[in-house]
């Protein structure tokens, strides 16, 4: 088992589980479709195959089989399962393992909408290799382990992400120039002492208030840039930092280099 984590573009919640990645598939769909006439399709001559027309573009697709159990969500809290909670005797209610899948139904539901019916966006982060910007276009649910009381303790999730276009990357904002704060000029002295830096502050759970994609975005032009700015400054997990954790701004053309 992997952990992943998705991160929900418009409210900032971050949502980590567990993935099996045996069962991770991707597929990609051409833009291409079948000709159509008035009447229905349009047919070629005997043993010959559709006239087709390139729409370009085209559909990638991304099945997830993920793991929720409310056991490890408690131990990551450094929490005691509720199941193993007492009072007086008196066990406490399990936790419902649907409080922690809620946040995926909810993104299939369009519990939240930008415009009319738009889904919201949703960043699957997994390691050095994921990180996709997607729509959730399909989740079901097999729950396991539950108690006297009916309540599931643990979820297996199918979710099926469709990934969208990312924005286009912006050119990078000049730095400021004024009497207080003129930028050095380039020498081949220079050295990552002159390079601006950015102290990190953090969330109750160690998260980046302002996330990596965010600084990226702000500094370079290019979310993108997000990971080669995280290994330049020696971070594996771009969600979870030390309180306090000074960021390097490198040039764009060190970040560039990295990929």
């Amino acid at each position: 088992m992997e952990r992943v984590a998705f991160l929900i573009e418009r409210t900032g919640e971050r949502v980590s589980c567990l993935l099996n990645p045996e069962s991770l598939e991707t597929r990609r769909t051409a833009g291409i479709r079948t000709r159509r006439e008035a009447g229905g399709f349009l047919a070629g001559r005997s043993r010959t195959d559709h006239p087709l027309i390139a729409t370009g573009g085209g559909v990638t697709e991304l099945d997830l089989r993920l793991l929720f159990d409310t056991g490890i969500a408690a131990t990551d809290r450094g929490q005691r399962p509720a199941s193993l909670q007492s009072a007086d005797g008196a066990t406490v209610p399990s936790e419902d393992v649907r409080t922690l899948t809620r946040p995926l139904w909810d993104l299939s539901e369009n519990a939240f909408s930008d415009g009319f019916g738009a889904p919201p966006c949703v960043r699957f982060i997994w390691g050095k290799s994921w990180n996709m910007a997607s729509v959730v276009i399909g989740v079901a649910e097999r729950l396991e382990m539950f108690d006297a009381n009916g309540t599931p303790q643990r979820s297996w999730l199918s979710l099926r992400l469709r990934r969208i276009e990312e924005p286009e990357p912006r050119a990078a904002p000049p730095l400021p120039v004024t009497p207080q704060f003129e930028p050095p000029a380039a020498t081949d002295e220079d050295t990552e002492d002159a390079y601006p830096t950015l102290v990190m502050h953090v969330d109750d759970d160690g998260a980046p208030l302002t996330r990596l994609e965010q600084i990226a975005s702000d500094r370079y032009g290019n979310p993108e840039l997000a990971r080669p700015l995280a290994d330049y400054n020696g971070l594996d997990d771009m969600l979870k930092v030390e309180e306090g954790t000074v960021l390097v701004l490198p040039p764009a053309a060190k970040l560039w280099s990295g990929l």
